[in-house]
């Protein structure tokens, strides 16, 4: 059950305290990415965005080499991280990448049989095809750290959990999603009672005009406080459910993977020869 993988992984996250690290980090890349591109520094969001993801796999890979170890020392923690760095960057690259083609080719090909909006016709490109892509490959990273799969190996690996495991793994899905809006309403919440003593309304503004104003002229109306304070709620959100969910999805996976048999366990590997007399002689 997805709720016993929940507490198990509330459970590590009390074990395996530097777990809350990545959070850490997720939430102050949010933080530094927002702040930048709602005071028009656009470059430096991006900028930072990109350093954050690069550097993320890192605080993966550490998180699932203690689990997998069961040793909660910063020793283990950073060589986890280092020896584990490329597995799981690696492949997310070439997802991304092979995703990013894709979406232009399918942008393309709407655009041209079915016009359309730019802006529509790339979402509906992004909805089609890194949704089945994250549907189907996003355990690679638990593959490649707790089974030692390599590159290639990994997304394979990921596929066929998720096939063995598709009702399972929708119910690992649906628990993240509800997951997340949980925190986001916590967060709203929040955010509501400290923002109704900041913010001002205009008795004469009604909900279309507030729907039709730009991003500045609602950044004007939530005043710098309002802002900062949306920020912070958006960073918390990012890191407690980003702490979260690596030991859920590594306790998830190692609760499944055992059924799931190897793409080659039916084969056997012959490294040897027959002579005439049909004995065989094994390659040392």
């Amino acid at each position: 059950m997805v709720v016993y993988s929940l507490r198990e992984a509330l459970r590590n996250i009390g074990r395996y305290p530097l777990i809350l690290l990545s959070g850490v980090w997720a939430g102050c890349i949010v933080a530094a990415v927002e702040y930048c591109i709602f005071n028009g520094l656009d470059f430096y969001g991006e900028t930072i965005g990109f350093f954050g993801v690069i550097v993320f796999p890192f605080f993966v890979g550490a998180s699932y080499e203690m689990i997998r170890r069961d040793d909660r020392s910063l020793s283990a923690y950073g060589t986890g991280g280092i020896s584990r760095y490329f597995a799981i960057l690696l492949p997310g690259a070439f997802l991304t990448f092979f995703g990013a083609i894709a979406v232009m080719i399918v942008t393309v090909l709407l655009a041209t049989f079915g016009g359309g909006n730019d802006d529509t016709l790339m979402v509906v490109g992004i909805f089609w095809i890194f949704i089945p892509l994250m549907f189907f490959f996003f355990f690679y990273d638990t593959a490649a750290v707790f089974e030692e799969k390599k590159v290639f190996t990994s997304l394979l690996r990921s596929a066929a959990f998720v096939r063995s495991r598709p009702f399972e793994v929708i119910a690992f899905y649906c628990g993240c999603f509800i997951l997340l809006i949980a925190l986001f309403v916590v967060s709203a919440f929040l955010g509501s009672i400290f923002l109704a003593g900041s913010m001002v309304f205009d008795p004469s503004l009604d909900v279309n005009t507030l729907l039709n104003m730009t991003v500045e002229e609602q950044q004007n109306l939530i005043g710098e406080e309002g802002m900062n304070l949306i920020i912070v709620l958006y960073a918390v959100v990012t890191g407690i459910f980003s702490a979260i969910l690596l030991p859920f999805k590594a306790a998830f996976y190692r609760r499944y993977v055992q059924a799931v048999p190897e793409a080659n366990s039916d084969k056997k590997v012959q490294e040897g020869v027959y002579d005439e007399k049909g004995r065989w002689y094994k390659y040392s």
